[in-house]
């Protein structure tokens, strides 16, 4: 009998992650599948966890997640979303860009932030995940649940 995904577990699935225009923006695809114990560890974005519940082993399918259910909403303005931070707030992180961060950013809690640039006293970053705000459909294939 074929197991099917709840809370305790442990799934293993392969991924493509698209634009709604169709580009790929991500894939496990020639990797090792992603795992996870369902319901107990957190997977991004988190609306996949929710569209696997209850799906057999063996399941393949596809899902369109709204921001809301994938990498949220824009929650900065623009003109507020970029900022120049001194480098020595990062003091022993070897930074790059398109290495993302979590910051905690006062009243707003704590935001994903992206580094765009490094400069020789400052480090140019983006507050929010380069995919908020964005559609985005999975093709999913379920490995094994156990």
């Amino acid at each position: 009998m074929s197991e099917t995904i709840a809370t305790g577990k442990r799934v293993t699935f392969h991924f493509k992650m698209f634009s709604m225009q169709g580009d790929c923006l991500g894939s496990s695809e020639g990797q090792q599948p992603l795992a996870y114990t369902h319901g107990v560890d957190p997977i991004e974005p988190p609306g996949l966890a929710e569209h696997l519940e209850g799906k057999p082993d063996g399941y393949e399918g596809e899902v369109v997640l709204p921001p809301e259910k994938a990498y949220g909403e824009n929650l900065l303005p623009p003109e507020e979303s970029v900022a120049f931070i001194p480098k020595e707030s990062f003091e022993g992180i070897d930074l790059a860009p398109g290495m993302m961060l979590m910051a905690n950013i006062g009243d707003k809690g704590d935001l994903p932030i992206t580094v765009m640039e490094v400069r020789a006293n400052d480090v140019v970053v983006y507050y929010g995940h380069p995919l908020a705000g964005q559609h985005l459909r999975f093709e999913l294939k379920v490995i094994s649940v156990v």
